[in-house]
């Protein structure tokens, strides 16, 4: 499987599939969470094609987010009459919890909304890389 969605849940370059976009690949690393490469290993796609270019996933950062504990809330609520305190304690431990996720979901989902993938790459690459 490869496209945008393979490159956004596993951290890939977005244009080839093939390079690592983050130094450390576990999020939960803190120290190493938003430390990206330059560019792709593979195929020298360039991962902050100008300075501030991530700003704009604090808007991708916030939808996902809301998502994310939309959905829990609405179960506990509307399938548990769960209270408020309840609901408050659910969607901050969740959160905290999924922080770092998001956090680098967020990136590559905004990086991929820029750079487009490209299969004829992807192949030669895999090729090259096999023979």
């Amino acid at each position: 499987m490869t496209g945008p969605l393979y490159s956004i849940f596993n951290s890939k370059c977005p244009k080839c599939n093939l390079g690592e976009l983050y130094i450390d690949r576990n999020p939960y690393h803190l120290s190493k969470l938003g430390q990206m490469k330059k560019q792709c290993d593979c195929c020298g796609q360039l991962y902050e094609p100008e300075t501030g270019f991530y700003y704009g996933a604090m808007y991708v950062s916030y939808a996902v987010s809301i998502i994310a504990m939309f959905i829990p809330a609405a179960i506990l609520y509307f399938g548990f009459d769960a209270g408020f305190k309840i609901l408050l304690a659910v969607i901050f431990g969740i959160y905290i919890a999924f922080f770092p996720l998001i956090f680098r979901i967020s990136r590559n989902i905004w990086l991929n909304i820029f750079v487009k993938y490209n299969p004829a790459l992807h192949k030669k690459l895999v090729s090259e890389k096999v023979g």
